[in-house]
Order: C-alpha cells, then structure tokens, then sequence
C-alpha cells in the first residue's frame, strides 16, 4: 500500500511551507515514526490530494490571488510504495485596490459626529483595505467589524456596512466603494433589570455606571457588564440592548444572578517558611441590602496568626472606587523579632481600568515588639509603641492577566505620624517593577528588581518591623526568610557563640531573573526553572559603599495543581559572608548546608 512519504510545495513565493502545509490534510509522518515503522496512518489517498489542491486554491483566492492554478504530482522515492506529494501552485497576479472610496450615508449632523470621532478616523486610517492593497475577500469582515465598532462608539447602535467592488481582471484592478450606515444615533431612556435581585434595582443600574439619557457607545456596555462582574455579590451579568432598532430610544438590559448572600470558607497550604498554614473566612456580600460586604477572617500559621474582619463599601463617588475599613489583631514571629499587634486601616481604592489601579491608607497600630536575641542590643528587648501612617501605593499591569508577558509596576509611598499619633517619625518609598518575555510557546522569562529606601531622624531605635529585610522563598532564594543583610551576634551567659540574627536596614534592593520551561509536552502540568537572584539589606546610605550585593543562584520544579504552581526551589549562596555560613571569630558553627537556600511553597516567587 502506497504511503505519504514527503511533501512538498512549489511555486508558492508569497506563503510559506508552514502556512499552506497547515491547511491541507495529506502530511507526511515525522523523522522518528519512519524510524519506528509507525506509518500506517499516512496512506496515499488521491481524492484527498486533489480536495488539497482545491484548499491551497481557495486560500489564495481569499486572499487576492484569484487566478491562482494548483496541481499536483506524485512521485516515488526510494522504494516503490514510498511516495512524494508535490503540489505546484502558479499564483499569479494578484488584485489589488486601485481607487476607494469611504462614504457615510447619513444624516449631515450623523456624518460630521464620525468625521471628528477619533476611533472613526483610526478605523478609515489602518483598515485593509487601503489604496494599493491586495483585494483580500477573507479580510472583508475584519474591516466591516473595524468600521461597526467606530461608529458603534460613536452613539450609532445599529450601524451597517456596505461594500460595492468593481473588478478590472485585466488590469488586475479593484474600484472599492465601503458605505458606512450609521442609522439613528442611540440614548439610554430606560433600564430593565431581572433576576433573583435581593438588592434595589437603582443598585444595579448605578454599577453599570450608564444613567438615562446617555449616549450609547460599545464600550461603556463592555464596561457596564465588566462593573458588574467585578461586584461583590453578583455572579453572573449580562447587558445588552434590543435587537431591532426603532428611533433614537433605546433600552438597557440586565439581567443578573447573585451569589449567596453568607459564605464559609476555609483554606489550607503548605510552604518551607510557614509550614502548615490555614485561613477561615465568614462573610456577608449583602449587609441590610446596601451591597456593602461583611467579612471576617482567621488566618494561621507557624510565622502569623492573625484575626480580623473588613467592612467593604464598593461604591464611594463611581464604580471604580472602593472604601475598606479593617480592624485586626496580629501575632508575628520573624527570625529577628516577635510582634503583637492591634489597630485598623482604612483604604480608598480606585481601579482607573483593568490594568490600573491606586489607593490610599490610613493605618494606626499599638505595637509590642520583642527583639530577637536577649543579649543583644535591638531596638530594646521589649519596645511598645504606636505606629501610624498614610500609604499611598499603585498597581500597573500591561497584561490582563498577572504573570503574563508584559510589564507589572507596583510604587508605594509611605508617610508617618503626620498628626503626632505616631511614636517614630519616618518616609518610605519602595518600587517593584516586573517583566515578563515569552521567549517561546513554553519558555518564559521573568525578571524582577526591587528597591527601597526609609528616611528618619531616629538612627537606631526604628522598630524591626519598619525596616527593610531580604532573603527567602519569594524574595534572594540562597538565603532563608529575612537572613540576607546585616547580621547581629546573639551570645550565652558564658559569651559563648549562639546564633545571627538579621537587623535589617534602611535601604534595600532585590533583583531576579528566571527562565521558566514548561514540560507540559511531555508530562502534563509540569515544568522547571532556573535562576539567578541576588540583592542586599544596608543599615544605612553610607554603609552602600561597604557592603556588596550578594548573589544565590540554582533551580526548581513547577506544577501546576489545581490550587495554583506547586513550587520546589534550591538556591545557592555564590559570595556568603562569615554570617551566612554561620562563622564566628574564625570557628565554624555550620555545616555545607548553610550554602544552600531549600523553598517550598505555592505559587509563583514573583
């Protein structure tokens, strides 16, 4: 029985191999399964050889090339049943526009609306077909859809498209007249909201962001329904519009479906720095059918118990804006301190769009804060104090999606006591800034960079928890949590060596760089990174000159479980100092794991 052996195409200058071999259904089998014998799936079949040549000849046609000529030969290659499949393709001259012609067939107020809307003058400045252009038949709907969505934005709800094309074949020429329809232009003059509504229906319509008599444009619909998703309490939303137009009137649609008004929740991870840690959360998403949210949450772990409970109002002065105000109780256990806490914080938060997003926060706390080492001289080995501070802080993502190929910038300002609540008097400024590069269809690159700076007059007695520490599973993975940076000695009665711990600082700068391949190809939902991270922690701006980055390289696994990227990480510390490696006074106290960083959690590191 005659098998495909190769194929190949002919002839075909404007589209490659890939292209045309992508559309057609004979194909020849792969290096490894003529290797195999594992070819019984490619049998020669002319019928389908020649619905081939009619495909490549469609493709063409579609495209402007309509005197294209397809044939095909078959050829034998070295033994008789081996065979090659040659198409020939002969494509000619294509058609191309000679003259356009955009025309509005509307009223004179009608056509002087889309001559000044920008997205009208974007649409007749970039669509396909343009003077000098290949007629491309296959591209008419994407320019119909191009012209719609401008005049669409411009009020015109139920605008049509019309195309009229003269063809000179001789000439290879086109004449192309595109006649926009825009109809009556539309205003909201009602509302319709159904569903299983346990809220006002004036709520609904206000998320929307619509309010009668505005004008009509396809993105404040797509924003409209994007409002209501993003809402707290609605599942499902969907607006939409009449489908037959009548006059200038036009009616909004709603329809939702609310989630339960009460829900429990509970949560369980693992991780190397928090080892088992767990949340509970009770919330109400409908409080006296105000749409405001209740929640309460419980969260713990072997680093951080925390109880707390917020009251969201998510509508302040639009839909974009938000105001939480949050009660909580902490318990923080870090390699340097241990810290109780009471206070609040109040945020208003206001997401500009769907990449941009910013608020500000008012946050007092009473602090009890235990230093990390008896016999050493932290800020005191108990401090109490009050902290207080406003927060100003971004969120920018150019992708949708976080994580995905772009840039993501996250700025925060942070100022403290402006009304003498506070005990210490401090500034800080921080920035992250992320860029994710699609390197391949698996392979991903991540880099990250980190900075920040704290600006007082108090020079030693700043509270551990206002300062900057680095190191550990999602920040310099050589290092353990908070153990990159300036160290302190902790001593017994006797002055015998005990333990480092780390001091923080004032200033900070972290960077990563992770190539991330997928293996999913080969087995499903799993894939490897390797990396090379490096940063430090100065006590001050003028240690800068005195303390050097430090690096930690190394590798890990990934898999994708249904609760997110199960994470396996071992970074190495390339330049440690005596500190990391557990020296003192020239003896060693460690072991050649003190070199080495062990990471295990869920989630992404950045």
């Amino acid at each position: 029985e005659d098998k495909v052996w190769q194929v190949q195409l002919e002839g075909n200058d404007m589209y490659s191999d890939m292209v045309l071999k992508d559309i057609i259904a004979t194909e020849r089998p792969s290096f490894f399964r003529k290797i195999l014998g594992r070819t019984d799936n490619y049998v020669l079949r002319e019928t389908e050889i020649r619905r081939d040549a009619i495909r490549i000849s469609r493709y063409y046609q579609r495209r402007g090339y309509d005197q294209v000529q397809v044939n095909h030969r078959i050829e034998e290659v070295r033994k008789e049943w081996q065979k090659r499949v040659v198409f020939e393709i002969s494509e000619g001259e294509p058609l191309r526009i000679s003259e356009l012609e955009v025309d509005i067939d509307g009223t004179e107020e009608n056509r002087e609306i889309l001559r000044n809307s920008r997205e009208y003058r974007l649409a007749r400045e970039t669509h396909s077909y343009r003077q000098g252009n290949r007629y491309q038949l296959v591209r008419q709907t994407d320019v119909e859809a191009l012209f719609m969505e401008a005049m669409e934005e411009s009020g015109f709800a139920y605008a049509e498209v019309e195309f009229h094309a003269e063809t000179d074949t001789l000439a290879r020429e086109v004449s192309l007249r595109i006649v926009n329809i825009p109809g009556p232009r539309k205003t909201f003059t009602s509302f319709d909201v159904s569903g299983n509504l346990s809220v006002d229906e004036d709520l609904v319509i206000r998320e929307t962001g619509i309010e009668e008599g505005d004008t009509y444009s396809r993105s404040r619909m797509q924003t409209a329904q994007r409002e209501l998703f993003n809402h707290h309490l609605f599942r499902f939303a969907t607006v939409s519009i009449p489908d037959e137009p009548t006059d200038s009137t036009l009616a909004l649609s709603v329809r939702i479906r609310e989630h339960p008004q009460r829900s429990f929740e509970t949560t369980i991870g693992f991780g190397r720095e928090e080892l088992l840690r767990g949340q509970l959360t009770w919330q109400h998403r409908n409080v006296r059918t105000w749409g405001h949210r209740f929640r309460a949450t419980g969260r713990a772990s072997f680093i951080e118990q925390q109880l707390g409970v917020d009251y969201m109002i998510p509508y302040v002065f639009n839909t974009r804006s938000s105001f939480v105000s949050s009660p909580y109780g902490q318990h923080l256990v870090e390699p340097a301190f241990e810290l109780f806490r009471i206070g609040f914080s109040n945020s208003l938060i206001y997401q500009h769009n769907r990449r941009t997003t910013g608020s500000v926060s008012y946050e007092l706390t009473y602090n009890s804060e235990l230093s990390g080492g008896g016999e050493i001289s932290l800020p005191d080995t108990v401090l109490n104090y009050n902290a207080a501070s406003v927060t100003v802080s971004g969120f920018y993502n150019s992708s949708t999606f976080r994580g995905s190929e772009g840039w993501l910038l996250q700025p925060l300002l942070e100022f403290s006591s402006l009304f003498g609540e506070g005990t210490f008097r401090y500034q800080k400024a921080s920035l992250d800034v992320r860029r994710y590069t699609e390197l391949s269809g698996s392979l991903l690159l991540a880099n990250r960079i980190q900075g920040g700076i704290l600006l007082s007059g108090e020079e030693e007695s700043l509270p551990a928890t206002i300062r900057y520490f680095a190191g550990g599973t999602n920040s310099v993975r050589g290092w353990n949590r908070q153990d990159l940076g300036p160290k302190a000695t902790v001593l017994d009665s006797d002055g015998n060596f005990l333990r480092y711990i780390p001091i923080g600082g004032r200033s900070m700068l972290n960077f990563n760089i992770e190539l991330r391949q997928s293996l999913a190809s080969l087995i499903r939902g799993v894939g490897l990174a390797v990396f090379l991270d490096g940063g430090q922690v100065w006590r001050s701006l003028d240690d800068l000159s005195q303390r050097s980055l430090q690096f930690g390289t190394g590798g890990g696994i990934r898999y994708e479980s249904p609760i997110g990227p199960v994470r396996v990480d071992v970074g190495y510390k390339i330049n440690p100092t005596d500190e990391d490696l557990r020296r003192y006074n020239g003896q060693e106290h460690g072991s050649a794991f003190n070199r080495f960083g062990f990471h295990f959690s869920i989630g992404q590191a950045f």
